[in-house]
């Protein structure tokens, strides 16, 4: 991954620093080093607060903006093996704990927590700030670590469901300010956790949010709702998942786009919450574009489902496909929907929420026409002629199996893959494998870096799916 930073102009507080390696720090605290602002200093109006809390933001953008969605897709079976050592372990589901990139993954996760922590824990030393201000601010951060915490509990442990009860170890749940290990909770907690802390962002955050520096990387109560709905679809409780995915689609706040390329600048009226790139200096796409880029890139196509998908001569989302050396043995397919030197990366947008609100509805069996009218939209978008197209007298069987197999096309490469088949295994018992591998072997979740171990947190079972 390249990592990129933010613009020069919105510094981070060296104290935001305190967690990097959740270590003690007091000498740190007690004597600043040269030109650095001390506490005391530097945290004492409104704006000093949301600059503190753009910290967070950095790590959000450094962790969404491709990487993060890169490993899922490595551990899910859209890609073929890489060629690098760290991610081919991911790809055979067996991460050793002294894998850098995904110890600096699991790193950049809670550092975005941490950082999220600490404008909470100052925020009352503020003066001058106003009711509005302060929701705000507590919302944002309550929507920022609900985000690391769905993103560490999808990656790192074992799906919702894989116990009745859902005791199986899960993370360590961050609420606080603390250098001091964390016991790791079970995923039922987790989830609990983060629905609490969605439950309060959409309270607190605003219904819109003006554009600065950073744009649409700023969360409002819409996007809050659409990550409660995205957790709400994992967990199947697809009665809340619909409700919430409703709500943001008929607030009528976000435009459904005639480009399969949510990427694209015409495809940005779906986004509702994104990492946002300015340029090339603050490039943030970067996880997505160095990883797929020209070339031949890190990551490229499983060849089964390209087989599976290419005689679909009527599919446009084909068109940002490409073969390259096409007959030879060094055949490999491409996408090119990555090429532009930077573009904003949507986390949350509207055909998401179209196909879980199409699938809870059909799973519930609620409101089937809404259901077929969602997809219906999806499929006149991405094909040339309407031989897709479904009509009124389709199946809910029948009708599942179109949305699901939509959703593997239009959320091709954003991450989405893996956590689809730990749902479906998890939730409805189906017999999946990836890459020969069942969907709830030991090695198919990351392995915690080994720093993580202590007395009070196991890690995860080592030796892979073998």
């Amino acid at each position: 991954m390249k990592k990129t930073f933010m613009n020069s102009r919105i510094f981070i507080f060296t104290v935001a620093l305190i967690g990097f390696g959740l270590s003690s720090c007091d000498k740190m605290i007690e004597t600043p080093p040269p030109n650095e602002i001390p506490i005391s200093d530097a945290v004492k109006t409104a704006d000093d607060l949301q600059r503190l809390l753009n910290g967070s933001y950095n790590e959000v953008a450094n962790l969404n903006g491709g990487f993060s969605e890169m490993l899922a897709e490595m551990l899910g079976d859209n890609l073929s093996s890489p060629n690098n050592n760290d991610l081919r372990e991911v790809y055979n589901h067996n991460v050793l704990f002294f894998n850098s990139t995904t110890g600096g993954y699991y790193s950049m996760i809670y550092r975005s927590i941490f950082r999220a922590n600490f404008v909470e824990s100052k925020i009352d030393a503020v003066s001058g700030l106003s009711v509005t201000e302060k929701d705000r601010i507590l919302g944002e951060v309550a929507f920022i670590r609900a985000l690391g915490h769905f993103t560490a509990v999808r990656m790192f442990a074992q799906p919702y469901g894989f116990t009745t009860d859902n005791s199986h170890a899960g993370i360590a749940i961050q609420r606080q300010v603390t250098t001091q290990p964390m016991p790791r909770e079970s995923v039922g907690a987790a989830y609990a956790a983060i629905i609490s802390d969605l439950t309060l962002s959409e309270s607190k955050l605003p219904d819109t949010r003006s554009a600065d520096t950073l744009g649409a990387a700023y969360p409002t109560k819409w996007a809050a709702k659409a990550l409660l709905a995205n957790v709400y679809f994992q967990m199947g409780d697809y009665a809340k998942a619909g409700q919430y995915a409703n709500d943001v689609i008929e607030s009528k706040n976000y435009t459904f786009s005639d480009t399969v390329n949510l990427f694209d600048p015409k495809g940005y009226s779906e986004h509702i919450f994104a990492v946002v790139s300015n340029g090339n200096i603050d490039k943030r796409s970067g996880g997505f574009s160095d990883n797929y880029s020209p070339g031949v890139p890190t990551c490229q196509m499983d060849k089964a489902l390209w087989a599976s998908l290419k005689n679909n001569v009527t599919d446009k989302r084909l068109g940002m496909l490409s073969v390259i050396n096409a007959g030879a043995q060094n055949e490999f397919v491409k996408t090119n929907q990555f090429n532009a030197q930077f573009f904003n990366v949507p986390v949350l947008h509207l055909t998401q929420m179209l196909l879980i609100r199409a699938e809870s509805y059909v799973m519930t069996n609620s409101n089937i026409a809404q259901a077929i009218t969602d997809i219906n939209a999806i499929i006149k978008r991405a094909y040339s002629d309407n031989s897709k197209m479904v009509t009124s007298g389709i199946s809910n069987s029948a009708l599942l199996e179109v949305i699901r197999s939509e959703r593997r096309i239009e959320m091709l490469f954003q991450g989405d893959r893996i956590h689809e088949v730990k749902r479906l295994g998890a939730i409805e018992k189906q017999n999946l494998y990836v890459h020969g591998h069942p969907w709830n072997c030991s090695g198919i979740i990351l392995q915690f870096p080994i720093t993580e171990k202590t007395s009070i947190f196991d890690i995860n079972p080592t030796g892979g799916c073998n």
